[in-house]
């Protein structure tokens, strides 16, 4: 009887001993190393604030690539369940996110903050689409694109000729539309074309130039706002369905509409830190179009929009709604 005393005792210290919940491991991945702004900026703090809040996940990041280097790849690592989350640029997945176009149509958007906040509104009202076996944690966008460039120009119609990196196909239109002969290529390989000279110039943020270590290959920036590059911070739909009310509450009150204005932020702030310092150095030339410049130049790319608008479904609603978020939010600053 006192030896079964014992191994009652013993069980009940080892029950205690155990945690309530066991812990739900969530797999972090990104193309991307840790350093990047994204990484950093967003993504990290995210983590930091959903542990603070529930013990019933963790999570463990595999950051620059170790769960799939391929940046075209990521979206179906995470709808694969390789990732259980990862960072997907839209652009980098054809015909998966059909509206996430309205982001790359120039002279739109102003702000990393317009493009981050407008995104998940747009989302939030069910206007875009492409999320199949995925749960959209957050969307965050950079500042807005510029045209750095190796071979200098005086105005945007010089480029007519030139070839020039594009992320998306809406930055190629437009760049078409100017004459320019667009190249669809990924950082890394924006990076070899500049270097060997088989590429003349880039639409990139300056987080992208300063992340991919691309300002030293470039001699200008001609500083327009080429559109805006979205990105998804995703999680498999299995896994999400697969964690407590607790875990999925504290990952979308850190997610949502607070991600895309963390996000906002943060790009706009280590944007125009990075610019500042490339001024500073003065190696690089940074040319700022007048306003009546620019406002020219938006003329032109109107035929963008239109035809953007024209070839998705439900472009005119996404583009309207999209303006009228901007106006509701440009007259509230």
């Amino acid at each position: 009887m006192k030896h079964f005393n014992n191994l009652l005792a013993a069980a009940a210290l080892s029950a205690l001993a155990l945690p309530a919940t066991a812990q739900e491991i969530i797999k972090v991945g990104t193309f991307v190393a840790e350093q990047s702004t994204g990484v950093a900026k967003v993504i990290k703090p995210w983590m930091e604030a959903v542990a603070t809040e529930t013990n019933d996940v963790k999570m463990m990041p595999f950051w620059g690539g170790t769960l799939g280097k391929n940046p075209f790849k990521q979206f179906e690592l995470v709808q694969n369940g390789v990732a259980d989350v990862t960072w997907v640029l839209p652009g980098y997945t054809a015909g998966q996110f059909p509206e996430m176009g309205v982001f790359e149509l120039p002279f739109l958007f102003r702000t990393a903050e317009e493009a981050s906040v407008v995104g998940w509104k747009l989302h939030e009202m069910g206007l875009l689409t492409g999320f199949d076996g995925v749960h959209l944690v957050g969307f965050f966008a950079a500042e807005p694109n510029a045209l750095f460039m190796k071979k200098k120009i005086a105005s945007l119609d010089d480029i007519a000729n030139m070839k020039v990196r594009s992320v998306g196909s809406i930055h190629a239109s437009w760049l078409e539309s100017l004459g320019a002969a667009p190249q669809t290529l990924s950082s890394a390989e924006m990076n070899e074309g500049l270097n060997r000279g088989t590429v003349d110039g880039a639409i990139q943020g300056w987080t992208g130039m300063k992340t991919f270590k691309s300002l030293p290959l470039v001699d200008q920036a001609y500083v327009v706002p080429a559109g805006a590059i979205p990105f998804l911070l995703l999680m498999n739909e299995g896994k999400w369905n697969s964690l407590s009310a607790d875990a999925q509450t504290a990952i979308m009150s850190h997610g949502g509409a607070k991600m895309a204005q963390m996000g906002g932020d943060a790009y706009t702030d280590v944007g125009e830190s990075i610019r500042k310092d490339v001024v500073a150095e003065g190696r690089i030339e940074v040319v700022t179009p007048d306003q009546a410049t620019i406002e020219k130049y938006a003329g032109k790319a109107k035929t963008v929009h239109d035809a953007w608008i024209a070839a998705t479904p439900n472009g005119q609603a996404v583009y309207d709604t999209a303006v009228k978020l901007l106006v509701e939010m440009r007259g509230a600053s």
